[in-house]
């Protein structure tokens, strides 16, 4: 019953955020709202599609454990700060110096992109 529940209020949602979105693509103080319902949708299905019946013996459990991100994933996102800052900062000279170069923005768009990479990825393996 509970799990009926949660998915019908779920296509409510995604409905009404979908209307919300198409309705706010010209005004953005209605787009968040949508956006939101939506992804709240999306967190009620998850968790209505939950096995709650489903008790793993401890051998399973033991089994399962992830052990974290790896030492050298940890390192590398470290190591990135300061490149990204590096980025940032040549950036920001080339800004001041009236925008004459296209190289620093290059530069850190390819640092942006690497850095969502591994971040996300740490953070995926963090989360497991």
């Amino acid at each position: 019953m509970k799990r009926y529940l949660l998915l019908t209020l779920a296509v409510i949602l995604l409905i009404s955020g979908g209307i919300a979105l198409y309705i706010g693509s010209s005004d953005p103080a209605i787009r968040p709202i949508g956006l939101g319902a939506v992804l709240i949708s999306v967190l009620l299905v998850r968790t209505s599609n939950s096995p709650t019946r489903f008790t793993p013996n401890t051998r399973e459990i033991a089994f399962n454990q992830p052990d974290g991100p790896s030492r050298s994933l940890k390192l590398l996102s470290l190591a990135l700060v300061p490149v990204a800052l590096a980025a940032f900062l040549l950036l920001m000279n080339d800004a001041a110096h009236g925008h004459h170069q296209i190289l620093p923005v290059y530069i850190f768009a390819g640092v942006g992109i690497v850095c969502i990479a591994v971040w996300s990825y740490l953070a995926s393996q963090s989360m497991r």
